[in-house]
Order: structure tokens, then sequence, then C-alpha cells
């Protein structure tokens, strides 16, 4: 009788195994007994240790955290908190409306609520009282017009002395440059030169000055749209720019070479004034 011949099963295909192999950094002796304290404390204080990767990953998720508020009568909240009984949301927006909203409900001794997103980033506007918030929209409705008027004489006064301003610093300026000007960067709510707080009257003037010289008696315009970067424009007119206003301002002030170079950064890049043509 023959011998039974064995059987053997296919072979199973074997692993690649990837040739290159991974070195971690060794670790200092510091550091390991570090994380052995670590590792003991957690243990013996019963504390759960958590996947510090899936934390970070979704940590973004977290929603976020608002600190009380150190106003009297005043709490904040999240959109998402429902509204208590008898308040009402009022978007911010309208300045009137909600600085009134909030003067009168503290008033009549009531919270008012600032009500923040989600995140915790941004504030969206203000719980209320109905009864204050419609208070306030009859009141707002009874003097629109006189605010209204009392913002146009406002506005004027401010175009009045702008105008004096650069009447003063710059006699010889043609009117029509003048009127430019005060349209363009003196623009209320344009946030251009004219507007900002951050710099005196005189050198929001020289400014909104050199800025309209550059873009309508030089080509400073031709410059950039040719690629040039933006400060070597400015550099390549600044004679230009410096020649023109002396002789608006009639030669009462010297202007050196060197002023271009000694201005802040922040003057140097900030967009003065933008003509179209």
């Amino acid at each position: 009788m023959a011998p039974s011949r064995k059987k053997f099963s296919p072979r199973a295909p074997r692993k690649r195994i990837n040739a290159r192999k991974i070195t971690k950094t060794p670790r200092f002796p510091t550091s390991i007994l570090a994380q052995a304290r670590k590792n003991n404390l957690i243990k013996a204080l019963g504390i759960k240790p958590t996947n510090q990767r899936q934390a970070k990953k979704y940590s973004k998720y977290k929603r976020g955290i608002l600190s009380a508020s150190q106003e009297l009568f005043e709490q904040n909240c999240f959109e998402r908190e429902p509204l208590p009984s008898g308040y009402v949301f009022v978007p911010k927006g309208d300045v009137y409306v909600t600085r009134h909203c909030r003067s009168k409900t503290r008033e009549s001794r009531r919270v008012v609520y600032v009500v923040y997103n989600n995140a915790a980033k941004r504030t969206l506007g203000l719980r209320v009282p109905a009864d204050v918030y419609s208070s306030v929209l009859h009141s707002a409705a009874a003097t629109a017009s006189s605010r209204a008027n009392a913002v146009n004489l406002r506005d004027a006064k401010d175009s009045s002395r702008s105008r004096e301003l650069l009447r003063s610093q710059f006699p010889l300026m043609p009117a029509e440059s003048l009127e430019t000007i005060l349209d363009h960067a003196f623009l209320k709510g344009s946030g251009r030169v004219g507007r900002t707080g951050m710099k005196s009257d005189e050198r929001k003037a020289d400014l909104a000055v050199e800025a309209h010289i550059r873009h309508m008696h030089t080509p400073y315009e031709e410059l950039i749209n040719a690629g040039i970067d933006r400060r070597e424009a400015r550099e390549a007119v600044w004679e230009t720019v410096k020649a023109i206003k002396m002789a608006w301002e009639g030669g009462g002030r010297e202007v050196t070479p060197l002023t271009l170079r000694g201005r802040s950064e922040a003057d140097m890049d900030i967009d003065i004034i933008e003509v179209e043509d």
C-alpha cells in the first residue's frame, strides 16, 4: 500500500513589510520621569485619562464660555438660551434704540441680557422687556426728525471745520482740488484719513493733500498699473508731490526730502485716498 501523501493547505500570502523604519526621537530621562510622576498622580486621584489627540481634534466644536457681566442689572447669555418670559430680542445696529433699551431697563430695575453667539465671540443684541422696547420704538419715531437735523448740523460743522483747516494750510490750493479732497478724504463714514482720530488735524490735512496730488497730478496710477510696487511708486513721484504741495502752501513751510522716509509705517501703508478716473 502506497504511503498517503500529506496534504498541504495553500500558503497564505506574506505581508509586505515596509523597509523604511520609523525611528522615534529618544526621550530625555527628565521627560520620562515627569511623565511617570504625572501618571502616578492621575492614578492616585482616580482621574480617567483622555486621548489627547482626540480631545484636540474635537476641541474646536466646544462651546464658548461667557464671563459674568460687571454691570448692575446686566447679564450675558447665549443666543441658544431660551428667551425669558416677557422679553424680546433687540438686534444691535440702531445705537439710539439699543442705548435707550439698556438704560430704561436698568432704570426699571430689571435685567438686561446681552446676547452672544454660541461661540461667545461677538454680541448679537439685547434681550429687554417687551414694554421697554415698545416705548423706545415710539420715542425713536417721534424724535427721528429732530435727531436727523442734529446730525446734519453736526456734519455741516465738521465739513466747515475741515474746509477751514485745508484752506489755512494750503491757501493757494485750487478750489476744485479742495472740494475733491473734502468729498473723498473727509467723507463721513469712509474710514479714510480725514475721518481718523489717530492723527492731528494738521497731519490729516497733509496726508490727504499729498494723496490727492499723487493720484491726480503725477504718473502714480500708471506706475501702479505697470506693476511697480506701491512704496517704490510713491518714492518715484515724491519730488513732484513735494513741489506742488509747497506751491499750494505758498512757500510758508519747509518740506525736506527726508519727509517721506521719516514717516511711520502706518502713514506709508494707510490707504489715504483713492481718486477714481
